[in-house]
């Protein structure tokens, strides 16, 4: 079994967790009213642009698997709709980090702040950046006939394109850990005023126990993001047949991409009560259901 089969065996086992705990998360959503919070729609939207991803990445894995090569082009077409949501995502991450800004910076106003405002300044950004360089890449593509073993958005487009694609990505999720850490010196500073406001420290109270479960997810978010870039920029590049070491890496390259499509549910389950409560229950009903299947089988052979 080569570097690629491995991966793509690792891929295909860390997806179906990712694709389980995303679709939790959007049932839980649906279901729970008071997770529907202009945060909790954000969560949710991110849950179903992970939940495409991590489906693009399981049919990666299964082309790695069985040995399926294709060209740039094919590649371009197959998973051009996976670069524009990756693209969308990482805004409505930033999108995420401002909402939790604006919340501590205008708790008063933020309660009266439409939910369609929030939404349009998470996905809009991310939708015109996919747009301009999937219209570049349309443009520029070139006949390279080269078949690769791994299809993924960082191979994706033409090489002088990919490369502003994927600095756009990385300063958009340096742009995350600005805001958010923003955000913390601004609570801090706000938690002294709030001393003599009541309604002012009734709302910081609620938007921090926000922030405790989402600090959690976007620090495993960006720290696996950056550490997959960190691995393609410098490690994959290399070719050392004789490297054990080198071959495990390429094997597990994917690994970091992987988590921070899938962590968000089990992050969730971690640090909210809310959420935890929600996916609790979830469990509990899914758990009844097969328990009603296996009796109804029972009874069904024993006639």
């Amino acid at each position: 079994m080569n570097e690629f089969q491995i991966g793509g065996t690792v891929l295909l086992s860390l997806a179906t967790f990712g694709l389980f705990g995303n679709v939790n998360i959007v049932v839980a959503t649906l279901r729970k009213k008071h997770l529907r919070s202009k945060s909790g729609i954000l969560i949710c939207l991110l849950a179903v642009y992970d939940f495409v991803c991590l489906s693009f990445e399981m049919a990666s894995g299964a082309r790695m698997i069985s040995g399926v090569l294709l060209n740039r082009q094919t590649c371009f077409k197959i998973n051009i709709a996976y670069f524009c949501i990756q693209m969308i995502s990482a805004s409505t991450v930033i999108g995420l980090a401002l909402d939790r800004l604006m919340a501590v910076s205008f708790p008063i106003w933020y309660i009266k702040h439409h939910l369609i405002y929030t939404v349009l300044i998470s996905t809009v950004p991310g939708a015109l950046f996919s747009t301009a360089f999937t219209i570049l890449g349309l443009i520029s593509m070139d006949e390279e006939n080269a078949t690769r073993p791994a299809c993924t958005t960082g191979n994706l487009l033409p090489r002088w394109i990919q490369k502003y694609a994927n600095w756009t990505l990385v300063s958009m999720n340096s742009l995350v850990v600005v805001v958010y850490i923003s955000a913390y010196i601004v609570l801090y500073l706000m938690r002294r005023r709030a001393l003599q406001n009541t309604e002012l420290r009734v709302s910081l109270k609620s938007q921090e126990r926000a922030m405790k479960s989402i600090t959690a997810f976007l620090a495993v978010f960006i720290g696996s993001w950056f550490l997959s870039k960190a691995e393609q920029t410098f490690l994959v590049p290399l070719d050392d047949s004789q490297s054990i070491v080198l071959h495990v890496i390429k094997a597990t390259v994917l690994i970091p991409v992987m988590v921070s499509y899938s962590q968000c549910y089990y992050i969730l389950f971690w640090r909210s009560t809310e959420y935890r409560e929600a996916f609790i229950e979830q469990l509990k009903c899914q758990l009844n259901v097969k328990l009603k299947r296996s009796r109804q089988k029972s009874s069904i052979t024993a006639f």
